[in-house]
C-alpha cells in the first residue's frame, strides 16, 4: 500500500508526498516537483541524507561512504535508496528553495547611455563577467534602478552571447529610471535579475512576421539580431510603429539588418497627423496579404494591449488564424521617482504623460503585488503587466486615458474571458500578496505548504468576476510606498492546440528554448533529479505497451516540467504548463496500450545529451521525441475513435422512438447509448456527472441527443429527466435504467449501517424513482418499454447490500409489468454478470487500500469468473445486445422477464 511521507526543511516549510508501493522516497519527491537534494540515485555520495523522525523503512541498497552504519542508527537515511514501509516524516538537510529554481541577479557595470532620440536611450552594460549568462532573443530582466527600491523590466536588444548587453528606454519627464539615466555614466554599478519571459523566437521554418510598438522594439532586435548571427534564411518581416518622429530609432540598424538578412524586409508608419514618415497611421494598415503567408505565419507582437487586441481583430476580420500568434503586452508603471521638496513644482511632474500605441517603454517595478494596478502621476515607463492581473482585476483590455490618474477596472465580459482563458498560452497564476481567501488544501493532495509557501506556489487564488473588487483603489501616495505591480503579460495562440498537433510542436519549440538556457549550465545533482524523472518513466511501458498509461501520463509530465524549472524562469514553466500537455495525453492516453517504442527512452537520452554538453544531440532528440509524442496521440485517438463504435448494429431499429438512458455518462450505459445512438434512436440522456453534456454533444453528430444532469437517487431528479423528454420531445417510447453499481466489497458483517444505506440509495432507488416517473407518461400515451438493469449478484459474495438492492430491481421489473400490461407497456430487465470496462472517470467509491479488502474484492472477482460457465467477463458490447434487444419493438412479445447476461450464471 501507499505510505504518506513529510518532507521538513529547514526554513519551516513541510511537504507532502505519496510513495507508492516500491518507490524510492526521492522518487515520489521528484514526481510531486519536490527537488531535494540528489547526485547519485543508488546510494552512492550521501548527498540526499535525511534523518527519520518517525516511521519505519526499508534503507535500500548504499555503501558506507554514503551512510555509515552509526548513522543509519542514529535515524539518518538516504531518501534516494529507500522505501517506506509506513507514513514517514523525514528532516530535509536544506531548505524549501531547493524545490524551486530561480533566476539568478547579476551585478555589472554601465558601458554605454546613448541618446537615440528625443525619446529614448540605448542603455548598454557589460555582460557579467564568468557568469555566462545566456537568454533567449526575446527575453527580459528586471534592471534594479540604482539609488532606489525599485526594479523595472527591459527585453535585450542584442543576441545572447554578447559582450554588452543593450536596451532600449523610453524617456519620461519625472521618472525613475529616467531621472537615473540622466545622470548615468560609464562605470556606474547596476544590478538585473533574469533572464525572465516566454516570449521568444520559436524554431521554425515557416515566415515569421514581427510587430513592434516603441521601444518594443527592443526584444525584436534581439530576434533579429540573432538571426543575422545564425545565418538563417527564414523569411521575416517586420511592420514598427510609433507615435511621433521623435519615436522612431534604430533605423540604420535595421536597414543593415536587410543587408546581412537575405529574407527580411521592414517598414514602419507613425501615429502623428504631423508626421513626414512615408506611412501615418498604426501597424495593422501594413499588414498585407502576402506578410500572412494564407495562416501559416508566426507572428511575433511587442506593444501596449490596444495594439495586441487590434492586430488580433485585423486578422479575425480577414478570417485569418496564423499558426503561432506570440505576444507581449506593456501597461503603465504605478511607481514613479520622488519628488524632491522645491517651492515651485514641475508641471511636468504632475501630468501623466501620453500613451498610444506605438509608444511602449519595458520598464516595470519588480514584485508582483496583487492590487489594483495605479498610474501614478509622475510614472516614468510602462509596467509590463502579469496575466492573472490584467484579465482578473483590470479587465482584457488595460490602458489609461490621457487624463485619469488610475487604470480603470473595467471587466471583460465572461464570455470574452472564457474565450481568452481558453485559447491563450499565457500565464495564469496566483501571486505573492494576495488578499483573497486561501484556497482549501486537499489532504490528499502532493504538496501542503506553510501559508507563506501557498502564496508563493499559487495558493492563493482570486475570486470570481461576480465578487466586489479585490482592494479599493490606492491612493498615488500609497502606490509609491507599496509594493508596485509589475510582470510581462506574454501569451501565445494556436489554432486547435488541443486537438491536433500544434500542442506538441509548442512544447518542442520552448523546450528547444529552454535547452539553450540550461546546456552547459546544469550540476550533476540537477542531473541526477532530471536521470531519476526519465529512469521513472520508463517503468510503464514495455517494448510498445503501456503497461500503465496514466501512470506514464504523470511522469511525464513532470520530466518535462524539470527542464523548464532549471532554467529560473517561472513564465517559460507556465507557458508550457498552460499549453495543457498533461491534460491533452490524460484524456487521449486514458484507454490506450500503444506507444511509439522510443518515447520513453528518448527521455534518458536527453537527459544523456544534455549532461555531455552535446546540443546538437539534445536539440535532435528533443525534436524527434515530440513526433513520436504526436503519433502515439495520433495512433490512441484511432484507437479510441474505433472502440467507441458499437460490435453488433441493427440500422434504423430505433427511427422515430425517443429513447431515455440513465447512468449514461460512462460504462454500460454509455455503450448502450452509442449502440442506439448508430440505429438512429432520439436520445435523452441523464447522469449526475457533467460528463453527459459532453458525451451527448458527441452523439449529436449522428443523432438527436440531449444530456440532463439529475440526482437519480432523489425523486425530484428522476422526474426532472422525464419532463425535459416530453418538454423536448412530446413523449418517452422507451425508458433505461442503467444507475447503479457496488460501492464496497466486504463480507455483511463488516458493513456499518451508513454504507448499506447508501449502497441501496446508489442501487435501488434510481430504478424505482425512474420507473415511477416515467410509467404515468407511458401509461397515458398507451405505449412504452421500461428496461431495467439488474444484476446476478444477486446470488453473489461481499455484497449483500447491492444484491438486495438488484432484488428489489427485480421485484420492480415482475410486479410493474403487471400493472403496464393492460396499457400496451413493457417492463422488462437484464441481469449483467462482470463486465469488462473501462476505468470509471469518476469512481463509484474507494479503491480498496488494506490488504484484507483487496482479499474481500478479489474474492468477489474470482466468484464472479467461477459462476460464469463461460469462465470470463463479459464485454460492454455483450451487455448493450442484450438491453437493446429488450428494448426494441423485436421483443414485443416478452414482458415481465429478468435476462441473465452472464455467460450461464443465472444468478
Amino acid at each position: 500500500m501507499s505510505h504518506r511521507v513529510a518532507l521538513s526543511f529547514e526554513d519551516g516549510v513541510t511537504r507532502f508526498i505519496t510513495c507508492e508501493p516500491g518507490q524510492t522516497v526521492a522518487d515520489a519527491a521528484y514526481r510531486a516537483r519536490i527537488n531535494i537534494p540528489l547526485d547519485c540515485r543508488d546510494g552512492a555520495c550521501g548527498t540526499c541524507k535525511a534523518q527519520c523522525e518517525s516511521g519505519e523503512y526499508d534503507g535500500g541498497h548504499y555503501i558506507d561512504d554514503a551512510l555509515t552504519a552509526g548513522e543509519a542508527a542514529d535515524g539518518f537515511c538516504l531518501p534516494c535508496s529507500m522505501t517506506p514501509s509506513s507514513d514517514l516524516v523525514l528532516q530535509i538537510a536544506s531548505t524549501s528553495a531547493v524545490a524551486k529554481t530561480q533566476a539568478a541577479t547579476h551585478t555589472t557595470t554601465v558601458t554605454a547611455v546613448d541618446r537615440l532620440s528625443p525619446t529614448t536611450v540605448r542603455l548598454a552594460v557589460a555582460a557579467p563577467a564568468g557568469a555566462g549568462i545566456a537568454f533567449l532573443p526575446g527575453q527580459y530582466v528586471n534592471i534594479a534602478v540604482p539609488g532606489s527600491d525599485e526594479t523595472r523590466s527591459y527585453s535585450f536588444s542584442c543576441p545572447s552571447g554578447s559582450d554588452e548587453l543593450e536596451f532600449l528606454i523610453k524617456l519620461i519627464p519625472g521618472g525613475l529610471m529616467s531621472r537615473w539615466l540622466d545622470t548615468a555614466a560609464v562605470g556606474d554599478e547596476i544590478s538585473f535579475t533574469g533572464p525572465n519571459g516566454s516570449f521568444f523566437l520559436r524554431e521554425a521554418e515557416r515566415p515569421a512576421l514581427l510587430l513592434a510598438g516603441g521601444t518594443g522594439l527592443a526584444p525584436v532586435l534581439s530576434i533579429l539580431r540573432t538571426l543575422a548571427r545564425d545565418g538563417n534564411p527564414r523569411p521575416v518581416h517586420l511592420v514598427y510603429g510609433v507615435s511621433t518622429d521623435d519615436d522612431l530609432v534604430e533605423l540604420d540598424t535595421l536597414e543593415e539588418l536587410t543587408t546581412t538578412l537575405s529574407s527580411f524586409t521592414f517598414e514602419f508608419c507613425v501615429s502623428d497627423p504631423n508626421t513626414t514618415a512615408a506611412h501615418r497611421g498604426h501597424v495593422t494598415s501594413l499588414i498585407h496579404p502576402e506578410h500572412l503567408n494564407d495562416g501559416d505565419v508566426a507572428i511575433y507582437l511587442c506593444g501596449p494591449p490596444p495594439m495586441v487586441e487590434s492586430v488580433r481583430a485585423h486578422l479575425a476580420d480577414r478570417d485569418v488564424e496564423p499558426t503561432g500568434f506570440y505576444y507581449e503586452k506593456f501597461a503603465p508603471s504605478s511607481a514613479a521617482a520622488p519628488v524632491v521638496e522645491d517651492d515651485t513644482e514641475s508641471p511636468a511632474e504632475n501630468a501623466a504623460p501620453p500613451m498610444e500605441v506605438g509608444e511602449t517603454e519595458t520598464e516595470a517595478a519588480p514584485t508582483v503585488a496583487p492590487t489594483v494596478i495605479t498610474h501614478a502621476a509622475d510614472s516614468d515607463g510602462l509596467l509590463i503587466v502579469a496575466d492573472g492581473v490584467v484579465r482578473r482585476v483590470a479587465g482584457q483590455d488595460v490602458f489609461p486615458g490621457r487624463d485619469v490618474a488610475g487604470v480603470a477596472a473595467h471587466a471583460s465580459a465572461p464570455a470574452d474571458e472564457a474565450t481568452t482563458m481558453r485559447r491563450i498560452a499565457g500565464q495564469v497564476v496566483g501571486h505573492v500578496g494576495s488578499d483573497a481567501d486561501p484556497a482549501p488544501i486537499d489532504p490528499d493532495g502532493p504538496i501542503v505548504d506553510a501559508p507563506e509557501a501557498r502564496s508563493v506556489a499559487g495558493q492563493q487564488m482570486w475570486p470570481d468576476r461576480d465578487i466586489a473588487p479585490l482592494v479599493d483603489r490606492p491612493d498615488i501616495a500609497a502606490a509609491e510606498h507599496g509594493s508596485p505591480v509589475t510582470g510581462y503579460e506574454i501569451g501565445e495562440e494556436h489554432p486547435s492546440v488541443h486537438e491536433s498537433d500544434a500542442v506538441f510542436e509548442a512544447r518542442r519549440a520552448l523546450e528547444l528554448g529552454a535547452l539553450e538556457l540550461v546546456i552547459g549550465r546544469m550540476s550533476s545533482q540537477a542531473i541526477a533529479g532530471y536521470r531519476l524523472l526519465a529512469d521513472v518513466t520508463t517503468r510503464y511501458v514495455d517494448g510498445d505497451r503501456f503497461v500503465d498509461a496514466a501512470a506514464y501520463t504523470e511522469t511525464n509530465a513532470a520530466f518535462h516540467d524539470y527542464l523548464f524549472t532549471q532554467t529560473g524562469n517561472e513564465h517559460l514553466l507556465q507557458a508550457y504548463r498552460a499549453l495543457g500537455v498533461k491534460a491533452a495525453m490524460a484524456e487521449t492516453l486514458r484507454n490506450a496500450t500503444w506507444c511509439d517504442p522510443s518515447c520513453a527512452q528518448d527521455h534518458l537520452d536527453i537527459v544523456d545529451a544534455i549532461e555531455a554538453q552535446d546540443r546538437e544531440r539534445a536539440r535532435t532528440l528533443i525534436a524527434d521525441h515530440a513526433e513520436r509524442s504526436k503519433i502515439t496521440m495520433r495512433r490512441a485517438m484511432q484507437d479510441t475513435a474505433a472502440s467507441k463504435r458499437p460490435a453488433f448494429v441493427s440500422p434504423g431499429r430505433f427511427a422515430g422512438k425517443v429513447v431515455v438512458v440513465t447512468g449514461a455518462a460512462q460504462g454500460i450505459g454509455e455503450w448502450v447509448a452509442r449502440r442506439i445512438a448508430a440505429e438512429s434512436g432520439t436520445l435523452v440522456l441523464a447522469d449526475r456527472s457533467e460528463l453527459v453534456e459532453s458525451f451527448a454533444q458527441e452523439l449529436s453528430a449522428e443523432t438527436t441527443a440531449t444530456g440532463v444532469m439529475a440526482d437519480l437517487e432523489t425523486w425530484d431528479g428522476a422526474a426532472k429527466v422525464v419532463d425535459a423528454a416530453i418538454a423536448e420531445h412530446g413523449r418517452v417510447d422507451v425508458a433505461i435504467h442503467v444507475v447503479g453499481g457496488t460501492i464496497w466489497a466486504k463480507p455483511f458483517a463488516e458493513y456499518p449501517p451508513e454504507q448499506i444505506e447508501k449502497e441501496l440509495s446508489r442501487s435501488l432507488y434510481p430504478t424505482l424513482w425512474s420507473c415511477r416517473a416515467v410509467i404515468g407518461p407511458m401509461i397515458e400515451q398507451g405505449s412504452g418499454t421500461i428496461v431495467n438493469v439488474s444484476s446476478v449478484a444477486t446470488r453473489g459474495v461481499h455484497r449483500v447490500p447491492y444484491a438486495a438492492a438488484k432484488g428489489g430491481v427485480n421485484a420492480i421489473t415482475s410486479a410493474l409489468a403487471l400493472e403496464g400490461a393492460p396499457h400496451g407497456v413493457r417492463v422488462v430487465a437484464t441481469a449483467p454478470g462482470g463486465t469488462d470496462a473501462p476505468p470509471r472517470r469518476i469512481p463509484r467509491g474507494p479503491a480498496p487500500q488494506t490488504d484484507k479488502e483487496k482479499a474481500w474484492y478479489q474474492a468477489l472477482v474470482d466468484q464472479t469468473v467461477e459462476s460464469s460457465l463461460l469462465k470470463r467477463y463479459g464485454t460492454l458490447d455483450e451487455q448493450a445486445a442484450a438491453i437493446c434487444f429488450l428494448a426494441s419493438d423485436e421483443a414485443s412479445y416478452i414482458t415481465g422477464t429478468v435476462l441473465p447476461v452472464a455467460g450461464g450464471d443465472l444468478g
